[in-house]
């Protein structure tokens, strides 16, 4: 299977019409890198934003924040509880205005750079996807880049939420399998363009140099946009799983999981040869499904995320648990096309099982039950709510 000529359409610029003064586009990459020196693997992502650019052309515009990335028990027990307390009121609601692109890595040493700057210098090509923003380009099979962010910079633009270091990739890649587009009648939209994906070429972050080969990079590209994120935001994706069934890897094979679309949970599974799509506007309209993200403490006396959810409909039920230490993610701030903030909860260490049940009348067959590796997996909350 490949890539549709719709999904490769539909990867274009977004941001038109009414979108222009209230709404953001978003491009999202994740694989798998392995340090040529020591052989480690790490989880890389890269993000591609543009919002609200009739607003403010020439000039980034950002509601004022506070401090530097971080993540303890007290962010953790706030964003799941939904209670993060809102910032004092300064003045008038700033709307914001400016495109940035972010990267970085998950795993036991996680780290973010973002790099803001005006509308002016996203530019794209009139038709296809083509983008320059920043000193990076963006298109439809190749990512080159640098963010360079030095300590000076992170403690002068603390509304950036980012850590110094530098990030340069020279990457290839490849969509394998695309999903139906998903969107609800807020206008909306998430597009899995790349529920899997291979990338090829090489990374260097602070020194150090990864080799990344399609064959090994699990990668995992998607795209959204519209008037606001679902809130609360949930995702986890994964194109790294191992058949229990077999105990062979599943070549060809992933999943992705996001939620709220039309008040529920949006979930695609490839499983080799067959796709299975629940969503309004999937295969599988017609469903239930429940979902979560806990906190929990590990035997060890550490904490880790616990993500669950269940789909089920008249043939079929589709359970995955995804399970992400604490102490290996990130807090991102995103700030939303009406001047809120959306402070989410990222990890690129989650693990668990995803299994599929086919429902034979009052019984169940277990038709697919694989073990999941390097999920990328996020749970946010609007801040204040």
């Amino acid at each position: 299977m490949s890539v549709s000529k719709k999904a490769i359409k539909g990867n274009g610029l977004k941001l038109k019409g009414s979108l222009k003064k209230c709404g953001f586009d978003r491009w999202r990459y994740f694989f798998n890198g392995v340090n040529a020196a020591s052989g480690e693997e790490r989880l890389f992502y890269i993000e591609l934003m543009a919002e609200n650019p009739a607003l403010s052309y020439e000039r980034t515009v950002l509601p004022e924040a506070e401090g530097e990335p971080k993540i303890d028990a007290a962010d953790l027990q706030a964003a799941l509880a939904g209670n993060i307390e809102t910032r004092p009121a300064q003045g008038p609601k700033i709307i914001p205005s400016y495109a940035c692109v972010r990267a970085g890595v998950f795993g036991s040493r996680p780290k973010q750079l973002n790099r803001f700057f005006p509308n002016s210098e996203f530019v794209a090509a009139k038709r296809g996807f083509d983008v320059k923003a920043g000193g990076c380009a963006f298109s439809d099979n190749q990512l080159h880049g640098v963010l360079a962010i030095t300590e000076v910079e992170a403690r002068s633009f603390t509304e950036w939420k980012t850590a110094c270091g530098r990030m340069e990739w020279n990457l290839k890649y490849e969509r394998d399998f695309d999903a139906p587009e998903t969107f609800s009648k807020d206008g909306t939209h998430w597009l899995a363009g790349g529920l899997t994906a291979r990338f090829s070429g090489m990374v260097t972050l602070d020194g150090q140099e990864y080799a990344v080969s399609p064959d090994h990079s699990f990668g995992y590209v998607d795209k959204s946009w519209g008037p606001a994120l679902p809130l609360p935001f949930m995702h986890i994706s994964s194109s790294r799983l191992t058949s229990i069934f077999t105990g062979k890897v599943m070549k060809d094979s992933g999943f992705a999981l996001e939620a709220d679309y039309e008040g529920r949970l949006v979930a695609l599974a490839k499983f080799e040869n067959e796709f299975y799509g629940f969503g309004p506007q999937q295969a599988v309209k017609k469903y239930s499904a429940q979902w979560s993200c806990v906190r929990t403490p590990t035997n060890d006396g550490s904490e880790e995320l616990h993500w669950s959810a269940s789909v089920n409909c008249k043939k079929y039920i589709l359970d995955v648990d995804v399970f992400c230490p604490a102490q290996e993610m990130l807090v991102k701030d995103y700030w939303l096309p009406d001047g809120s903030l959306l402070k989410v909860l990222c990890g690129g260490s989650g693990s668990g099982e995803i299994r599929l049940y086919k429902q034979i009348k009052k019984s169940l067959e277990l038709i697919q039950h694989a073990k999941i590796l390097g999920a990328s997996c996020e749970y946010g909350e609007r801040d204040g709510v």
